[in-house]
């Protein structure tokens, strides 16, 4: 799975949750959560792009990914019950996300143990991305 494309292991998480995203257009630069802040729940991002930022050990901020629609933003925070890792800035105009509060959020997934399934394929393939990219950052010679 590619970290930057939604997967269709999304698909029936996604389907799931759309009854209960309360729908919101933003304007570049807005922040939708922070590095640091506990999560209340998850942004689908349904239209544009969402830039997911992290600040280095020296204070300089760098991005992590670009996210797509299709994909659900502070799923792993909210499942882990960790602080955000990251922040989360509007990139494009006329972004548009779902959100889904925490409660509605544990209550779908609870009433089907498939969509739990669904999740863990979702946070793994995050994983596995982790591990592709720290193989291909070893495979670049430092500079002196």
């Amino acid at each position: 799975m590619d970290f930057e494309t939604p997967d269709r292991c999304n698909q029936p998480v996604l389907q799931a949750l759309a009854p209960f995203e309360s729908v919101q257009s933003w304007q570049q630069g807005k922040v939708l959560f922070r590095d640091g802040q506990s999560p209340e729940g998850v942004f689908v991002l349904l239209a544009g792009e969402v830039d997911l930022v992290f600040a280095s050990r020296a204070g300089k901020e760098k991005t992590l990914r670009i996210a797509v629609p299709g994909q659900i933003l502070g799923l792993s925070s909210l499942v882990s019950g960790r602080p955000h890792e990251y922040t989360a800035t509007i990139q494009s105009h006329s972004t548009v996300t779902g959100y889904v509060e925490k409660d509605k959020l544990l209550a779908v997934l609870n009433q089907d143990p498939r969509l739990w399934f669904s999740v863990l394929q979702i946070l793994s393939g995050d994983i596995q991305s982790c591990y592709d990219r720290m193989k291909a950052l070893a495979e670049v010679p430092a500079h002196r």
